[in-house]
């Protein structure tokens, strides 16, 4: 009889952890987790294709085709903003060296790229990353400084210097470090002969030598984001050397911000040569490849949408995701760090180790040389 009864609690507890109406109705829904605005930025890496090369001298350009994508609805820069009154940028009270206040008097959003130039105020500055600013926000944001040698204001509000710095300073951002950007600062203005009293990166674009440089570039390649239309954004190489990589969502954003980005790709291509041929379009996907592989770590940002910094597959940068949709990505190339096979490595070594020492079989064993010409097995 009480055999019968166990069995009975048994059998009872079975089918009921197998019915599926016994379990809560919130179990369900605990395993099912809302998409990550970083599953946009995999989305997007999806589409991406790599068009026919164009080049100047020792720098290649490959337009990025992505056809079915999410575009955030943010097309407002900077310096339209700017010259339409409808942005202010000022110090802060008491001022700060990597934050400055911002105000958008515009009913719509701006988009701000990192290291857009800002002229004026106690000293210049870099953009620190993307943002977009929504309609009528007041935010601080940071910054970095690109004059180390001044802090007197000259103005009481920011101006556009209707640029980008080059792409290694650019890439200097991403280390998040002050002292980072204004070594990268120094060693441009070094190679290009550029010096400035107060270390300010405006020598570079205002030296006529080094514009005299920049000028035959400019007129080759100006036209290269209206000649593909329908790019969302380029790489940058010289020879096989990956400058940089700037994707958007908006083709018109590409298109209205196209000057700043090829000036920037300009002033890392002068005075260096193409040591080895140019990179074609296999190993430039094989690059934006990566994007996948990278690590998407989550960092601050005052404005709207969410901010990823990107680490890994070769990759150093940063994507900004708006409304489902990238706004932009910036890619650097980084290191690739390939493992090593030690198991391959203790495999070898104990192959050799048996064929140097010979186990002992018990009996005295004389030691005999290979025969001539062979090897141990690999």
């Amino acid at each position: 009889m009480k055999m019968r009864v166990v069995l009975g609690w048994i059998a009872g507890i079975v089918l009921l952890a197998a019915s599926p109406s016994a379990l809560p109705a919130e179990t369900e829904l605990d395993i099912v987790r809302p998409p990550s605005s970083s599953d946009a930025i995999d989305a997007y890496a999806s589409q991406l294709q790599v068009g026919p090369p164009q080049r100047y001298a020792n720098l290649t350009l490959f337009p990025i085709f992505a056809d079915d994508v999410i575009v955030p609805d943010v097309e407002l820069t900077l310096d339209e903003a700017l010259a339409r009154g409808l942005l202010e940028i000022s110090e802060l009270t008491p001022a700060e060296v990597n934050r400055v206040h911002l105000h958008n008097c515009a009913k719509e959003p701006v988009f701000i790229m990192g290291g857009e130039m800002l002229l004026g105020a106690k000293q210049d500055r870099i953009v620190g990353d993307d943002l977009v600013v929504p309609p009528g926000a007041d935010l601080v944001i940071p910054v970095y400084c690109v004059e180390q040698g001044r802090w007197i204001a000259k103005t009481g509000a920011f101006s556009s210097a209707g640029a980008l710095v080059g792409a290694e300073v650019r890439k200097a951002r991403q280390r998040a470090d002050q002292g980072a950007v204004w070594g990268r600062v120094a060693e441009e203005q070094s190679r290009l002969n550029a010096p400035s009293e107060t270390g300010s990166v405006r020598s570079i674009r205002e030296s006529g030598e080094v514009q005299d440089k920049i000028r035959p570039y400019t007129r080759s390649l100006m036209d290269f984001a209206i000649d593909h239309g329908k790019a969302r954004g380029v790489v940058a190489c010289v020879g096989r050397d990956i400058i940089a990589g700037d994707l958007f969502g908006s083709r018109a954003l590409f298109r209205a911000l196209w000057p700043k980005l090829l000036e920037s790709y300009v002033i890392d291509a002068l005075d260096r040569p193409a040591r080895r041929r140019a990179s074609d379009a296999v190993r430039i996907k094989m690059w934006l490849g990566g994007i996948t592989r990278a690590e998407k770590t989550r960092k601050p940002t005052p404005g709207a949408g969410t901010l990823w910094e990107l680490r890994g597959g070769g990759i150093i940068g940063s994507a900004l995701v708006h409304h489902e949709g990238v706004v932009h990505m910036e890619l650097f190339r980084g290191r690739v760090v390939r493992p090593l096979r030690f198991d391959r490595l203790e495999f070898r070594r104990d192959r050799l180790r048996q064929w140097r020492e010979p186990e002992p079989t018990g009996e005295f064993q004389e030691e005999s040389a290979p025969p001539r010409g062979s090897r141990p097995d690999d």
